[in-house]
């Protein structure tokens, strides 16, 4: 980056957004267990996310990279970041294969069509099978089924709360309900989004939108 300069916004202590990711939000996370990434947008993001842990997560490194769900705008960066940093890759199992290019993604319509043809994202395997109730980097996992089958939030006991594409907000901070267009399952969806939001929660995190606050 110019200067030397990294891009990035304290969201709370050991809390950051990636700024200038493409696609989706990236956040990086200084963990007692060591650095832990939460998605990593389109592919082309991984040097930046990597600039920002290095500067602003403790010595060791990336350990975990956590995706919320396998849709392309979240994990498109995730094989290379691996690759750099030889982390560990966690996704819901019922994601997992079209994380690993095993299966393909039940999105469908024009949009995703075409940017499946325009853009190639690099498969991965998964290194580790997230489960509800399973905990990492000292957050607790969510299963939020609805926008995929294995969706996923995490949460802590703080109130902070990351919650990938089951919930979403807009540019000024205020929460959207879960699009129809855009999940696999809308019932599932609206259930998943209601119990999101009857959680304690100081700080939601989205896959998409400004930070919520309180």
């Amino acid at each position: 980056m110019p200067g030397g300069m990294i891009a990035s916004m304290r969201l709370t202590e050991g809390i950051y957004s990636v700024d200038g990711v493409r696609a989706a939000n990236s956040y990086v996370v200084d963990t007692v267990d060591g650095v832990m990434v939460v998605d990593t947008g389109m592919p082309g993001n991984a040097d930046r996310i990597l600039a920002c842990a290095e500067r602003f997560g403790r010595a060791g490194g990336i350990r975990y990279i956590v995706l919320t769900h396998s849709d392309m705008d979240h994990v498109g960066s995730a094989a290379r970041l691996k690759e750099l940093t030889g982390a560990a890759v966690a996704i819901h199992g019922l994601d997992a294969p079209v994380l690993a290019g095993t299966e393909k993604s039940a999105k469908g319509g024009r949009l995703m069509g075409a940017l499946r043809r325009l853009v190639r994202v690099s498969p991965v395997a998964p290194d580790m099978l997230l489960t509800n109730g399973e905990r990492i980097g000292g957050f607790t996992v969510m299963h939020a089924p609805g926008h995929t089958p294995g969706s996923i939030v995490l949460f802590r006991a703080d109130g902070v709360v990351f919650t990938g594409d089951a919930l979403l907000s807009d540019k000024r901070g205020n929460v959207l309900p879960p699009s129809p267009r855009l999940s696999l399952d809308r019932v599932q969806a609206d259930v998943s989004a209601g119990r999101i939001k009857a959680l304690p929660t100081s700080l939601l995190l989205p896959g998409h939108g400004a930070p919520v606050r309180g």
